[in-house]
């Protein structure tokens, strides 16, 4: 991950790993980590047959190389098309609103423009929030304030404090936030205890609402990702008002004011409320692409190590994340991170070079015995369905045995 930015978003709360630069301000990974937090959970049976130290030397010599050939250095001409995409998505919404015949059809597809427009401007707000562009941190971070919070109303410094826990601990059940969304999602029964979740300093209470979710979240799993960005509005602001650490907040808070600004006024050109809840709800609720995008790479992957107390980055990285397939000629639509392993393993890549790393990625895990996952995109979604669904099955027989424990304890008082 990044040194100075994790120490200083995460530091003051966790001790949760140790770091090895690498002689420059531009890339750096994490060697190894502890979890002070969390008790080490082992997946049961035997311990992983993998030679941990040999992985994690490959890896690094993997790091070399790819630093040493200049894979690291961005090429600016990649964001000349994606420019023209953002353009055309952004002149599209705009002409549909102001010029065209007031009809639902029409705002609908006006929607669906501004959705796509977020969810490509989504990666290149990625881009910057890894420091891929410049490689330094703040000119980085403000151009992603000015891309994500101005045109899109969500907070990047909230972004760059929950991803880049994501990536230290990722598909941890107590650390990583991008698997805690109680009470809709459990990818574990382990969020059946009520565990702890340090990233928001609360417990997640496994209750009654939690219980009627879960049990449904394989069939919820879409009409609930349709209402994501909304929750991403209240988490931005919580971050924006409340965080102890937001180090731009009075830039980001204007920024986002100046998106509210002017996504208010160009509603107003819609000429009946029903219209303009309409196109609302179209562009948010269609941003759900993006977050089934983002969920599929790890809901359905390993949240228990087979050894926790040898597994090593590399390794680590590889069981809890997926690649999905799709043809190059639409990589454009995700944005280059379908090549989720390879963006965990050197997240600080320009994502349009992921897919010439992949082979090197694929021939590491084949020389050392790591499970490579990946799947279509269709395949992924009914790989991730079916584990929320086997995850949901299992509350019936939680709530069975609660039962006979509260009629154990009644008819013990009695």
């Amino acid at each position: 991950m990044h040194p100075r930015e994790v120490v200083a978003d995460v530091m003051p709360r966790w001790a949760v790993a140790r770091f090895v630069a690498d002689g420059s301000e531009r890339v750096s990974f994490v060697e190894d980590m502890q979890l002070p937090y969390s008790a080490a959970r082992s997946a049961g049976g035997e311990p992983a047959n993998l030679d941990y130290v040999a992985i994690q030397r490959d890896y690094r010599q993997l790091h070399a190389r790819l630093q040493a050939e200049g894979f690291f250095a961005c090429d600016y001409s990649e964001y000349a098309r994606e420019g023209a995409r953002y353009v055309g998505l952004f002149v599209a919404a705009l002409t549909l609103v102001l010029y065209g015949p007031a009809s639902a059809w029409t705002y609908a597809a006006a929607g669906l423009c501004t959705a796509l427009l977020w969810q490509q401007l989504s990666f290149f707000a990625h881009d910057l929030g890894h420091n891929e562009l410049t490689g330094r941190r703040d000119i980085d971070l403000v151009l992603g304030i000015c891309v994500a919070d101005v045109l899109g109303g969500l907070s990047v410094g909230w972004w760059k404090k929950n991803h880049n826990t994501h990536h230290i601990v990722a598909n941890d059940i107590d650390n990583d936030p991008d698997i805690q969304h109680m009470p809709f999602f459990a990818v574990s029964t382990r969020f059946f205890e009520s565990r702890f979740s340090t990233y928001y300093g609360r417990i997640m209470q496994f209750d009654a609402a939690a219980r009627l979710f879960v049990s449904l979240q394989d069939k919820l799993y879409y009409l609930v990702m349709c209402f994501a960005r909304f929750n991403l509005y209240v988490l931005s602001w919580t971050y924006l008002l409340r965080s102890d650490f937001a180090p731009y907040r009075a830039l980001e808070i204007v920024c986002v004011g100046v998106f509210l600004a002017w996504f208010s006024y160009l509603v107003s050109y819609i000429p009946t409320w029903p219209l303009r809840v309409l196109y609302v709800l179209t562009a948010n609720a269609a941003s759900a692409i993006l977050h089934i995008q983002i969920t599929l790479s790890h809901f359905a992957m390993s949240t228990e190590s087979p050894d926790p107390e040898h597994e090593c980055f590399c390794a680590r990285q590889v069981r809890t994340t997926m690649d999905v397939i799709c043809p190059r000629w639409f990589d454009w639509f995700h944005g280059g991170l379908q090549f989720q392993i390879e963006h965990h393993l050197f997240p600080r890549l320009p994502r349009h070079k992921l897919v010439r790393v992949q082979p090197m990625v694929k021939d590491l895990c084949r020389r050392h015995g790591m499970e490579f996952k990946e799947f279509s995109f269709i395949d992924g979604n009914v790989y991730t369905i079916r584990w929320l669904g086997h995850v949901a099955s299992r509350v019936k027989t939680y709530n069975c045995r609660e039962r006979l424990h509260d009629q154990a304890v009644a008819s013990i008082v009695s």
